[in-house]
C-alpha cells in the first residue's frame, strides 16, 4: 500500500510517525512522511521518503514569545497562538500535504494536523487513521487530558467532559475546517473531524503503553493500544546516536548514577538560573546531575567539581538505565524512555499530553508531578526525594519489563494493514 503519514509539532511528533513509517517500508509498503521541514532529515535518515509540509518545528514553538507564554503557564495564548499560526500557513500546508498525499491508499495523521489529514483523505476518497499519544475520546477512565487531576472524579463527570472539549473545539475551528474543505472542492461539515472519523470507524492507534493506562487496555478495535513507539538500537545507529560520548561515559562510571534533567522543546528563560536550581536541587539529593541542554542555551560541559554535565543530544537507551531517577516535562516519548529504563521520574509539565502522564506515573507510585511554572528548589526536592527509595525504582523496573513486551511498530503496522484490507 502506499501510505501519506502528517505530523505537525517537534521531534515528539515526528519520532513515533517515523518509527511507524520505518516499519511500514520494512514490510514493503510505500511511504511518505510529511514533516515539519527542521524534521524531515529525521525521517531521511530512517530510511523513509520525507518532505516537508511547509512549516517549521521550532517556526512557533521556538519563538520567544510562545516560550514565555509556556514558562508563564499561559496556554490559552499559546492555543490561540497556534491557531493562528495554523490559520497564516493554511494553504502553503495544504499544498504540501495534497502533493505528498498524491497516489496514497490510506493517510495517517498526528493529533495537531487531524483536521487538515481528515480533509485530505476525503479528497483523496480513501480511509485515515490517526496516530494519538494521550487518550483523546471519551471514556469513564480519566477526564479529558488538559484537565488532569491525580483526584479520581466520577465516571460520568469523566464522561461528560470529552463532547463539551469537541463541541468548543468545532466552535473554533469550524470555519478553518470548511475553508479547507471548500478550496478541495468538498462540501462543508457541520460536525468536528472526531465525530466524522468515530461516525465513518476509523481507527485510531493509541501509541501508549497498556501497562501505563490498564483502564484502556480493552478500549476496542476502533482504538487500539500498540505501546510507545520508541527507537531500536538499528535507528539510533541510523540516526547516528549510538556512540556514547566517551567523556559523557567516563563521567557516568566515576561516581554513583546521577539524576537525569532534561525539558526537550520546553520553556527554559533563563538557562542560568535553571542551571543552578538544578545543582542545588542535586547537591540536597545527594546526587550528581546529568543535563540534557535540547532547546535550552546552556553551555555543554562538565562543571568544575564534576558535580553537572550538560550534554546534547543523547541515547536514552544507553543512558537513562545508568541513572537513579528522572526528571523531565512529561511528553510521552521521554516518558516512555524513562519508565522503560525503570526510572522513578518527575515530570514538570508545561502543556498537552504532559500534565496527564505525570498524573498517571504519580498513581502508579512511580513518579510525581508538578507544573513548570510552579518549578522552585524546594517543590522539586519535595517530588523527588520520596522516589529515591527502593519502592518506587522496583514498579518501575516491573513497568519497564512489561512494556518491552508490547512491539508497538509491529502491531501498529499490522492494524494499518488491516484497515487497507477493510
Amino acid at each position: 500500500m502506499r501510505v501519506a503519514i502528517f505530523v505537525m509539532g517537534t521531534r515528539g511528533d515526528a519520532q513515533p510517525a517515523a518509527i511507524l513509517g520505518s516499519e511500514l517500508v520494512r514490510r514493503g509498503h510505500k511511504v511518505t512522511l510529511g514533516l515539519p521541514g527542521d524534521l524531515v532529515e529525521f525521517g531521511l535518515k530512517l530510511g523513509v521518503d520525507a518532505a516537508s509540509i511547509g512549516v517549521g518545528g521550532r517556526e512557533f514553538m521556538g519563538s520567544d514569545e510562545v516560550q514565555q507564554w509556556l514558562a508563564s503557564g499561559e496556554l490559552r495564548k499559546v492555543i490561540a497562538g497556534y491557531s493562528q499560526y495554523k490559520r497564516e500557513k493554511a494553504q502553503t500546508i495544504a499544498d504540501a500535504m495534497a502533493e505528498i498525499s498524491d497516489g496514497a491508499d490510506l493517510v495517517v495523521s498526528g493529533v495537531t494536523i487531524e483536521d487538515e489529514a481528515a480533509c485530505v483523505a476525503d479528497w483523496r476518497g480513501v480511509p485515515m487513521a490517526s496516530l494519538h499519544h494521550v487518550p483523546l475520546r471519551a471514556n469513564g477512565a480519566f477526564p479529558f487530558f488538559i484537565a488532569t487531576t491525580t483526584r479520581r472524579l466520577p465516571r460520568a463527570i469523566n464522561y461528560l467532559m470529552y463532547p463539551a472539549v469537541d463541541f468548543a473545539g468545532w466552535r473554533a475551528f469550524a470555519g478553518d475546517v470548511n475553508r479547507l474543505r471548500a478550496r478541495m472542492g468538498l462540501a462543508p461539515t457541520r460536525e468536528s473531524t472526531p465525530r466524522r472519523l468515530a461516525r465513518a470507524g476509523a481507527t485510531e492507534i493509541q501509541a501508549y503503553s497498556r501497562f501505563l493506562v490498564p483502564e484502556l487496555a480493552d478500549w476496542g478495535p476502533r482504538l487500539p493500544l500498540v505501546g510507545f513507539l520508541t527507537l531500536s538500537s538499528e535507528q539510533r545507529q541510523q540516526l547516528g546516536e549510538h556512540q556514547l560520548d566517551p567523556e559523557l561515559d567516563e563521567w557516568l562510571a566515576d561516581g554513583e548514577p546521577p539524576a537525569y534533567f532534561g525539558f526537550g522543546s520546553m520553556p527554559v528563560q533563563n538557562p542560568p538560573r535553571i542551571l543552578e536550581l538544578i545543582r542545588a536541587v542535586a547537591r540536597r539529593l545527594g546526587l550528581r546531575a546529568l543535563v540534557s541542554a535540547g532547546w535550552a542555551d546552556i553551555p555543554i560541559g562538565t562543571s568544575a567539581d564534576r558535580q553537572v554535565c550538560v550534554v546534547g543530544d543523547l541515547d536514552h537507551d544507553a543512558v537513562l538505565p545508568r541513572c537513579r531517577i528522572a526528571v523531565h516535562h512529561g511528553g510521552a516519548g521521554t516518558t516512555a524512555a524513562s519508565v522503560g529504563a525503570g526510572l522513578p521520574t518527575v515530570v514538570c509539565s508545561v502543556m498537552g499530553d504532559q500534565p496527564f502522564w505525570g498524573a498517571r506515573l504519580e498513581s502508579l507510585g512511580i513518579g510525581a508531578t508538578l507544573r513548570f511554572s510552579d518549578l522552585s528548589e524546594p517543590a522539586l526536592v519535595r517530588a523527588a526525594e520520596d522516589l529515591l527509595s527502593a519502592a518506587p525504582r522496583e514498579r518501575a523496573s516491573r513497568l519497564a519489563t512489561q512494556m518491552k513486551s508490547e512491539n508497538a511498530a509491529g502491531r501498529a503496522a499490522d492494524v494499518l494493514e488491516r484497515v487497507h484490507q477493510g
